[in-house]
């Protein structure tokens, strides 16, 4: 998980040593850092102290939460009447999980906490249809598909998808064809697109934000695989499905060996 945080320094060493190299974490040191990063590089989760300029920065909280709906936001700060007051103003405005400083932040709390919050719940449910085809796979397979709807943006291309296996490349389109599934080109395509249409959920981030996100060196590329998973444009895919609409269209394309799609590039490409 592409964690990014706006903490003081013992708050951020405190969930450094939470993280504990499970997790990539990346500390900004003001609210215009935070903005840029999140429009501009794969994040999963924000983790922030309303006070960490030694006052209040309600306003700030409150506009990050309304530019960014989707993304995941997790308060951590200290025990102070303030912190307590902007916490609870910022629960309305759909802030779900609160960490107090030396009461809940031991590394088990903040793991058990991470774990219940998938980087994408619709990349969650997608991997929901594929996961029950891999029961007499290798693990290190079973651990690269899973990484794959975690962060797309890892694998480039298929031979990466095969190194993260652990195999040959031929080796690879054995196991993918044994599990009664899609080829593994497919299979990387859906899971960008399945982030993709979660990042577009969040009105903030422009088509091209979105593509570089994912790896893509052009919105040509982007939308020509767009079109190839959905047959429509990128701008109309935003708005075209419901989350249970996009998971049951993805889960009929790589849940059938015959469904490879033929997006007009090469896996290199």
């Amino acid at each position: 998980m592409e964690v990014l945080a706006r903490l003081s320094a013992p708050l951020a060493a405190q969930l450094k040593l939470a993280l504990a190299g499970d997790h990539s974490l990346t500390i900004v040191d003001d609210w215009s850092a935070l903005l840029v990063a999140i429009r501009e590089n794969p994040v999963d989760l924000v983790v922030l102290d309303p006070r960490t300029s030694g006052g209040l920065e309600l306003g700030q909280a409150r506009e990050l939460l309304a530019r960014h709906p989707t993304l995941p936001v997790v308060v951590y700060t200290t025990l102070a009447p303030d912190s307590m007051q902007a916490t609870v103003m910022l629960a309305k405005l759909g802030v779900q999980d609160v960490v107090l400083r030396g009461f809940d932040d031991e590394p088990r709390r903040f793991r058990q906490m991470l774990s219940q919050l998938p980087a994408s719940r619709l990349s969650h449910s997608v991997l929901q249809h594929v996961l029950p085809h891999l029961d007499d796979a290798p693990v290190l397979f079973v651990q690269a598909i899973t990484r794959l709807f975690e962060a797309p943006q890892e694998f480039e291309d298929v031979h990466a998808l095969a190194l993260a296996s652990g195999m040959t490349r031929r080796s690879l389109d054995r196991v993918f064809e044994r599990s009664g599934l899609t080829s593994a080109r497919t299979m990387i395509l859906v899971a960008r697109l399945t982030r993709a249409k979660h990042y577009m959920g969040d009105p903030e981030f422009l088509l091209e934000d979105i593509a570089k996100k994912l790896g893509y060196t052009s919105i040509r590329r982007f939308a020509r695989q767009v079109r190839a998973a959905t047959g429509m444009a990128p701008s109309t895919m935003r708005t075209a499905f419901t989350p249970e609409e996009f998971t049951s269209k993805m889960a009929e394309i790589v849940c059938k060996p015959d469904n490879d799609l033929d997006d007009g590039a090469d896996d290199d490409d």
